[in-house]
């Protein structure tokens, strides 16, 4: 892992060990009071545990601010913890500027996170990018940001934001909008959400295509033809309203406008933000869907054809099978993301910590191991997923909450990526390869009946004593999890931390494997755990040099009796991606 890594948490581990301890047990809470993102500014990372700084100024953004300070250093070379001699427990985590400005002259003020490691998140989601053009004209190009995506067309309007906010997105008289956004709502301070009121979108013969009541405590959206329920539709973003629209309701080459009734969004002094009539927020979506179906791209501020990661997915045909990249710029995406049967699809963010698909999900809301994840997918061959936050919120005791779940996923890769939930963080079935990925969780929370290639990745137990990683399903004398060259690392509050477990009578060929691996000492001295039955006869639960953080071997004598200290010829076997991989050879392997 490399040291622009740091842990992404939504609140601090410390404010976290006063939560229940149950299997079950989630917490995350709300994001604390970061920096405002600049627009066009180049990512700031964290580095050795030390004040990130969010973004250089960007061409119309201020100065921005970035994470807080790490609590135990920052991630070193290869992700581990460079803090002093063990491993770092933290570090700040600063996320980059916003795409570059695309409507008009002045530039978006943002959208990345300040976000802060070890248990917490330190920064406040920034003000979301809204591009409003004072001249009427379409943007040309706008200004990119590092990793930013370049304006295609942008959206015009008057610049005049209605009532007393600064500036919305969709902009006031704004053309060529996308046609899946969010409604997006900017205040000079940090606004609040009223108990009561209608956010309303209305098509432009006045019929209401889309109704959000900020009171209600969970509404049903359907993406990817699964119908799930949301826990919230409307969020605050530092100083920007986030309002949801369920079923993505708009299409394209029509003309809409929103009213926003009283007492449903205030701004920070307490006056209601109000909107009504036919003129005052109104805007047109693209004449039509892009005529380009291999490379399809996504902003935030409609700098691109689509708003949302869903939107893409759902533009690509069904059993698709041609490349297909989806390139995502930097920015927060508040969504659930699903889709099946649609194959050679590469989704690419801007960057790892500034691209981020954070929301609440899980087995309360949906009472399925399809239904409670984050981003799943099904029945989806040659998969690629590269610089991406994917980050499921569900507090500690909310139930199985799984971040990424691939299922059926034949030839997929996941690299360059950092995936965060408390149980069940992955749910991997298929043939998987992950490469320098950041992976956080506490309870089984790398599971499935796959076979998964874990290649320098940090797997990272936090919020738990007693934590379990991994527990594979696989079958009988089948690969299962194999982990070589990776870091296991954890929180202070995390200690007897079991490598896997798993239930004998159930899954007796479990097969989990550590291949020269560096571990922290809060790992049991037994190391592994059988919750039932006792023949382990065909148990595979092996390790290979195992190592502590200062590079001594690891204390193996008190390992479980059925488990195994596998020989260099076996661990060299294991180090081949392509024999673990029943003969696939990943990209660059």
């Amino acid at each position: 892992m490399n040291n622009l890594r740091l842990t992404l948490i939504a609140i601090s581990t410390l404010a976290l060990a006063a939560c229940a301890n149950s299997e079950t047990a989630n917490d995350a809470g709300t994001s604390g009071s970061g920096g405002v993102s600049a627009t066009g500014g180049t990512s700031a990372q964290g580095d050795g545990g030390s004040n990130g700084s969010g973004g250089s100024v960007g061409t119309g953004g201020g100065n921005a601010s970035g994470g807080s300070l790490g609590t135990g250093g920052s991630i070193g070379s290869g992700g581990a913890g460079a803090g002093g001699t063990g491993t770092g427990t933290g570090g700040a985590r600063a996320t980059g500027g916003a795409s570059g400005a695309t409507g008009g002259t002045s530039g978006a003020t943002g959208g990345a996170s300040g976000l802060a490691g070890a248990g917490g998140k330190g920064g406040a989601t920034g003000t979301g990018g809204t591009p409003t053009g004072t001249g009427g004209s379409a943007a040309s190009g706008g200004t990119t940001g590092t990793g930013g995506t370049t304006a295609t067309g942008g959206t015009t309007g008057t610049g005049n934001a209605p009532g007393n906010a600064s500036s919305v997105y969709p902009p006031v008289n704004g053309t060529n909008v996308c046609p899946d956004p969010q409604l997006r709502i900017t205040f000079s301070a940090a606004p609040s959400i009223g108990t009561s009121g209608l956010i309303q979108v209305f098509n432009s013969s006045g019929t209401a295509v889309a109704s959000v009541d900020v009171g209600a405590s969970t509404f049903s959206t359907t993406n990817g033809g699964m119908t799930f329920n949301y826990q919230r539709p409307v969020y605050v973003d530092g100083n920007t309203v986030v309002v949801y629209l369920p079923s993505k309701p708009l299409t394209y080459n029509q003309t809409y406008y929103v009213n926003v009734a009283s007492g449903a969004i205030k701004s920070s002094s307490g006056a209601a933000f109000v909107v009504t009539g036919s003129s005052a927020w109104r805007f047109s979506t693209a004449a039509a869907a892009p005529t380009n179906k291999s490379a399809v791209g996504v902003a935030l501020d409609g700098s691109a054809p689509f708003c949302s990661l869903q939107g893409a997915l759902d533009f690509i045909p069904a059993s698709n099978t041609a490349a297909v990249t989806v390139s995502i710029a930097n920015g927060t995406y508040h969504e659930i993301v699903y889709f099946k049967s649609k194959s050679n699809v590469t989704i690419q963010g801007a960057s790892e910590s500034g691209t981020i698909i954070e929301g609440t999900n899980n087995n309360n809301l949906n009472p399925s191991t399809k239904g409670r994840a984050l981003f799943g997918a099904d029945g989806t061959n040659g998969l690629t997923i590269n610089n991406l936050t994917v980050y499921n919120q569900t507090p500690q005791g909310g139930s199985q909450a799984e971040a990424l779940r691939l299922e059926t996923c034949d030839k997929c890769v996941v690299t360059n990526s950092t995936i965060i939930s408390y149980q069940d963080t992955l749910l991997w079935d298929g043939r998987i390869y992950a490469k320098n990925d950041l992976i956080e969780g506490n309870v089984d929370y790398v599971w499935g009946g796959g076979v998964v290639y874990f290649d320098s990745c940090e797997i990272r137990t936090i919020n738990r004593s007693g934590g379990v990683i991994v527990q594979a399903r696989n079958a009988a004398g089948a690969y299962g999890y194999v982990f070589v060259n990776c870091k296991l690392t954890s929180d202070s509050a995390s200690t007897g931390i079991a490598l896997a477990r798993i239930d004998l009578t159930a899954y007796p060929g479990s097969m989990v494997a550590y291949v020269n691996c560096q571990m922290t000492s809060n790992i049991a001295p037994v190391g592994w755990t059988i919750t039932a039955g006792s023949d382990s006869s065909q148990l595979r639960f092996w390790e290979y040099q195992s190592v502590t953080p200062s590079g001594t071997a690891v204390d193996v004598s008190k390992r479980y009796a059925g488990s195994m200290q596998i020989s260099a010829s076996e661990a060299a076997t294991l180090t081949s991606p392509s024999t673990v991989l029943a003969g696939w050879q990943p990209p660059g392997t």
